[in-house]
């Protein structure tokens, strides 16, 4: 990530915006139903080699600041709805998914699981400006 940011620092004219986004692993994702603001039924949580890779990405863009090589514009969260026909469809999508954990931790019993679902997953920003 570290070289990512140099690469970037070196291509960007001066007062560029480089965009760092990527999904929040400090937030557990939110299972929803019926609609993407329905009520969360369950949450999912991230695997602990992809927390891991997050810390260093979090610490190479700490990295970056402090070298002055940006500086932060505006950072924070935003929140992203991924909608699923059934709890099938949803677990099929966990099976493959190198970031989440394997299995939701359901909050509700199966028989108030109103579909469709909604997974929420949280994506951290931060807005980057070449000194």
């Amino acid at each position: 990530m570290v070289d990512a940011l140099q690469e970037a620092q070196r291509i960007l004219v001066d007062r560029g915006v480089f965009v760092d986004a990527r999904p929040d692993s400090r937030v557990s994702a939110r299972v929803r139903a019926k609609t993407p603001r329905g009520t969360v039924i369950g949450t999912i949580g991230t695997q602990r080699p992809t927390k891991t890779d997050d810390a260093m990405s979090d610490r190479a863009v700490r990295n970056v600041l402090r070298r002055k090589l940006f500086r932060s514009r505006r950072r924070g969260r935003l929140w992203h709805a991924i909608p699923f026909e059934d709890a099938g469809e949803l677990n099929d999508y966990l099976t493959d998914h190198l970031r989440f954990s394997k299995r939701v931790q359901w909050l509700v019993p199966a028989a108030r699981r109103r579909t469709p679902l909604f997974i929420e997953r949280a994506v951290r920003f931060e807005i980057l400006e070449k000194r």
